[in-house]
């Protein structure tokens, strides 16, 4: 259990912050205007009896005005109002005590010009303003503060629950198409069956329960796109030629299944079981820098390679890049008539969580 001394206990109540307050400006005016005439308990008793019209403008202020127009955005219903009630304790509370009270008894010599006078009025109402200045300060600093503060929570709700979404379109995509690889090596009565079975459960393994944070390890990225990449083999065997390289200076932490649509898009519109084809997947990891290269042959046609371009993978690898990355990667695509490139370079020094 967390101990408070008394002194911070004393100085965390409301009340008590609101009291020292009240007598912080009477010291603070009582001294500035005593310093005049040297007199300074009649300089203490008038700051004394300024406060009705002060701590009404204050409390006014703060707990009503505040919630009913500033925090609903309202600005010029708020300044309106605001004014309206400083005229209102200005002219018909401070002005009377002032006028009635204090010049006949604490001024007998002071010949004022008149209650209404512009002169008076406005003095008053800037003696009147002054002791709002600091807690309506301290009021828009906290509110802006707290707007602040709900808006990045909203934005930080939002983005994860975009992450989350992206992040699970991720599975059912992927299952599908290994799945289908899987299949049609069970068709083919192929000996490697049980070793992409026995692949395919470790993919499953990482993406139940290893990959299932905000960050995982580099190196078991790498190596769940290894085992994917070995699957694809046993299924085109030697149709296609697949060169995978990876190479890393350190381990880093990087989002999840980040990387896999590309290797997947490679795959496929880059492969044929009736035609020789290759593809090219290089990973390089130095110095907190990540570069990707995926390079596939171009089988389909220019309509075709807009589609994956546009691809459920490829979106929302995109958009988890934008948000997962912001102003800390680059994604540039090669297209020619031999071969489709991307190039993905990540900056890995801090990730968005």
């Amino acid at each position: 259990m967390t101990q408070h001394s008394p002194l911070k206990s004393f100085f965390s109540n409301r009340a008590i912050k609101h009291i020292l307050y009240w007598i912080g400006l009477i010291i603070f005016f009582g001294i500035t205007w005593g310093t005049y005439d040297n007199d300074y308990v009649r300089s203490f008793t008038i700051q004394t009896f300024g406060l009705p019209a002060r701590m009404i403008l204050v409390y006014v202020s703060i707990y009503l005005l505040l919630p009913f127009f500033l925090i609903k955005r309202k600005f010029i219903a708020f300044i309106i109002s605001y004014i309206v009630l400083l005229l209102i304790t200005s002219i018909c509370i401070q002005r009377p005590i002032i006028f009635f009270y204090v010049e006949p008894n604490y001024f007998p010599n002071w010949h004022s010009e008149g209650y209404f006078t512009i002169t008076e009025l406005m003095n008053t109402i800037l003696d009147v303003n002054i002791a709002a200045v600091i807690p309506l300060g301290y009021s828009f600093f906290k509110f802006y503060y707290n707007s602040q503060q709900r808006a990045l929570e909203l934005e930080k709700e939002k983005i994860e629950a975009e992450l989350i979404q992206l992040r699970n379109q991720v599975h059912p995509h992927f299952l599908f198409n290994t799945l289908n690889n899987l299949y049609a090596l069970i068709i083919k009565k192929s000996s490697t069956a049980e070793i992409a079975v026995l692949k395919l459960s470790k993919l499953m393994r990482y993406m139940l329960y290893e990959a299932n944070v905000p960050k995982v390890s580099l190196k078991k990225e790498i190596e769940y796109l290894k085992n994917y990449v070995d699957l694809e083999k046993l299924r085109f065997d030697t149709t296609v030629d697949i060169s995978f390289n990876s190479e890393l200076d350190k381990d880093y932490q990087i989002s999840p299944f980040l990387l896999i649509p590309f290797v997947e898009n490679a795959f496929k519109h880059g492969t044929s079981l009736s035609k020789k084809s290759w593809i090219v997947v290089n990973i390089f990891a130095k110095e907190n820098n990540l570069v990707m290269q995926v390079e596939n042959a171009k089988l389909t046609d220019s309509k075709q390679q807009q589609e994956l371009i546009g691809g459920i993978g490829f979106n929302n690898v995109k958009k988890r890049l934008h948000l997962l990355y912001p102003d800390k990667h680059s994604l540039h695509i090669e297209d020619n008539e031999l071969s489709y490139e991307v190039i993905l370079k990540l900056n890995l020094t801090k990730i968005s969580t």
